[in-house]
C-alpha cells in the first residue's frame, strides 16, 4: 500500500521526522546539538588586483591622448596657413573717404566759469573698395588748434555697416561743459583755465577767428573678397578755421568740405 504523505491547500508536502522508538535513542536525540558553521570565506581584494587593471586602462588613455594630440596638430597644420591668408590682404586697400560737410558752434562764451560751447557738425564717410566695412566703434574729439591734447569735447557715433560704394552721414552735437557742470559730467574733458585763456586772447587778436581741429579713433572690421582683418584708424583734420561775429556767441566754418587724412593700421584677427 503506497503511503500518502501529507499536503497543505497549497500542495506543499510536510515531512516529518521518524519518532525516536526507544528510550535510549530518545536521550541520544536531545543530546544532539544544532552546529552552525561560521567559517565563511570571502574573497580579499588586494592592490595587486587594482594594479593590474590600472596597468591595463592607462595604454589605452595613452593611446587616445596621442590620437587627440596628432589630430590637434594636423588641425592647426590645415587651419593656420589658412587664418593667415584671412588676415592679410594681397594690397592695401584704400581707406574710406572721411569729410566734414560743416560745422557750427553756438552758445560760445568764455568767462569765469570757464569755457562753454555747443558745437553742430556733419560728416560723410565713405566706402570706395572694399567689399564691405563694419565700423565697431567711432569716437571723436575736438580740440584747440593742432594739439589733440588740449580737448575740448567728444562725442561718439553708433556702430554701421558700409559696403563697397555706400556711404553715410553723420550728424553729431558736441557740448563743451563749464567748470560747474564739468563736476556732473565727466565724460567730457576738462578745460584747463590756462587754455580757455589763450583762446579768449587769440579770438581777440584775430578779428573773431579761432583754429580747431577734429581727431577719430575708428575700430572696424575689413571683409575683403577672400580675407578678413581687424583694423584701427585715426582720421583727423586740422587748421578748421571757425569766425565768429562781433559780440556774437556763434560762428561758423570758414573753410567747409574738409577731407581727412587717415592713418591705418592691420591688426591680426584674433584667433585664440
Amino acid at each position: 500500500m503506497a503511503s500518502v504523505q501529507p499536503q497543505n491547500e497549497r500542495n506543499h508536502v510536510y515531512r516529518f521526522s521518524t519518532l525516536p522508538q526507544s528510550e535510549t535513542e530518545a536521550n541520544h536525540h536531545e543530546e544532539q546539538v544544532l552546529s552552525i558553521s561560521t567559517n565563511t570565506t570571502i574573497p580579499t581584494i588586494t592592490d595587486d588586483n587594482y594594479s593590474e587593471e590600472i596597468f591595463s586602462i592607462s595604454p589605452r588613455i595613452c593611446e587616445k591622448i596621442q590620437d587627440l594630440l596628432g589630430l590637434t596638430m594636423l588641425m592647426l597644420l590645415i587651419f593656420l596657413p589658412l587664418y593667415r591668408h584671412l588676415g592679410s590682404p594681397k594690397q592695401d586697400p584704400i581707406p574710406p573717404i572721411f569729410n566734414l560737410d560743416s560745422m557750427y558752434i553756438s552758445n560760445f562764451t568764455i568767462g569765469t566759469k570757464g569755457l562753454a560751447a555747443t558745437w553742430d557738425a556733419k560728416f560723410t564717410i565713405t566706402n570706395t573698395n572694399v567689399s564691405s566695412i563694419y565700423f565697431c566703434s567711432i569716437d571723436f574729439t575736438i580740440f584747440y588748434k593742432q594739439n589733440p591734447e588740449d580737448a575740448l569735447s567728444v562725442v561718439s557715433s553708433y556702430p554701421f555697416y558700409l559696403d563697397q560704394g555706400e556711404f553715410i552721414k553723420l550728424h553729431l552735437k558736441f557740448m563743451t561743459m563749464e567748470t560747474a557742470d564739468w563736476v556732473t559730467d565727466q565724460d567730457q574733458p576738462f578745460v584747463e583755465s590756462n587754455l580757455v585763456e589763450e583762446i579768449e586772447k587769440d579770438r581777440a587778436k584775430n578779428n573773431g577767428t579761432l583754429s580747431f581741429g577734429i581727431q577719430m579713433k575708428i575700430q572696424a572690421i575689413y571683409y575683403g573678397a577672400t580675407w578678413v582683418s581687424d583694423v584701427v584708424m585715426t582720421p583727423y583734420c586740422e587748421d578748421l578755421m571757425v569766425h565768429f561775429l562781433p559780440h556774437k556767441n556763434s560762428g561758423r566754418l570758414v573753410n567747409p568740405n574738409r577731407n581727412f587724412s587717415v592713418p591705418i593700421h592691420w591688426k591680426p584677427l584674433p584667433f585664440f
